[in-house]
């Protein structure tokens, strides 16, 4: 017996200034965790709130947006194989970068998560950020090892070989 698996809602990001993403569904209340880009999709889950005339939704991350900035839409399920292990090892053959995309760089996390890693620094717009291979999938989302040992969402980066 197979379950299929629910399609995928994604909500696109309208602003061009980008938009707030935040641990709670409150402006005044949440903190800001990072800024989504224009265009930018963002996994949505099914829980929705209304606070002070404000629709907010659930990001898969577990962070809130509000819904009056995105554009919604649904994708069909992918069909992903299960992963073995939490993580995989480094292919030591070859080096893989990661270039920084978001514009206003990208939070480096000392663990692979938002609520348990620490910021240890800011990657810039366009730095190359050396890979060791180590993947991790933690917070509905794929966190790839530096070579410094710090972690970071490979959802903000562009790879290059």
């Amino acid at each position: 017996m197979t379950d299929e698996p629910a399609p995928t809602v994604f909500g696109v990001v309208l602003p061009q200034v980008g938009l707030n993403v935040r641990d709670n569904p409150s402006v005044d209340e949440g903190t800001v965790q990072y800024v989504a880009l224009q265009g930018e999709e963002l996994e949505l889950t099914d829980v929705i709130t209304e606070v002070d005339g404000v629709v907010w939704r659930q990001l898969a991350d577990g962070n809130w947006v509000q819904v009056q900035y995105l554009e919604i839409s649904e994708a069909a399920p992918e069909v992903m194989a299960e992963p073995t292990a939490e993580s995989t090892p480094a292919d030591t053959t070859t080096q893989t970068i990661g270039v920084v995309i978001p514009e206003i760089g990208l939070n480096v996390r000392d663990a692979p998560s938002v609520a348990e890693g620490a910021v240890q620094y800011v990657a810039l717009q366009g730095e190359e950020l050396v890979l060791t291979g180590q993947i991790v999938e933690a917070e509905d989302a794929v966190w790839y090892e530096l070579e410094d040992g710090n972690w970071v969402q490979g959802q903000y980066l562009e790879f290059n070989p």
